[in-house]
């Protein structure tokens, strides 16, 4: 019969195998996390830098010069920084209805709404997947400042949509 301080030993030892390993794993994927955000950074600044080399025609206001016929923002665009004048027009659809919906929802008195919320609002998908999408545009607009991102997570509009015409 095994002694119980042998058990416990052996106990310990497998312990610190298991955690040696956790460890190993957790350091691996933090290396992974981070490969992933300086990709991730790479892809912003080069759509960026798309983003500002077809803006070269147009105007601050973000009206065509040079006599360019205007064009609606596609889905999947860049959001461009919002500035006076620059109208919600210049955003693609999804974008244009989550601001439309922020302005509405402050209109009714129900003040700033989470991502939730405004996926079951528009009707999309409420799944995490869905939400996280919601998000990272809502994200996006924030940090352009065409919405303003409460402390807890809501976002709301900073302006009224037709107020940037």
């Amino acid at each position: 019969m095994p002694s119980p301080l042998g058990l416990l030993e052996e106990r310990e030892l497998d312990a610190r195998r298991r955690l040696e390993e956790c460890r190993e794993a957790a350091e691996r994927a933090r290396a992974a996390v981070a490969e992933a955000e300086r990709a991730y950074e790479r892809a912003v600044i080069a759509w960026e830098g798309l983003a500002a080399a077809l803006a070269g025609a147009r105007g601050v206001d973000g009206s065509p010069q040079s006599g360019e016929p205007a064009v609606a923002a596609a889905p999947g665009t860049v959001v461009p920084v919002w500035s006076e004048g620059v109208s919600v027009r210049v955003l693609a659809p999804d974008y244009q209805r989550i601001v439309v919906l922020l302005d509405d929802a402050a209109r009714e008195g129900t003040g700033p709404l989470n991502c939730r919320q405004i996926a079951q609002r528009l009707g999309w998908e409420t799944s995490a997947a869905g939400v996280e999408g919601v998000r990272a545009k809502a994200r996006r607009m924030a940090e352009r400042g065409w919405l303003a991102k409460e402390p807890d997570g809501r976002f709301s509009a900073v302006f009224p949509p037709g107020g940037g015409s």
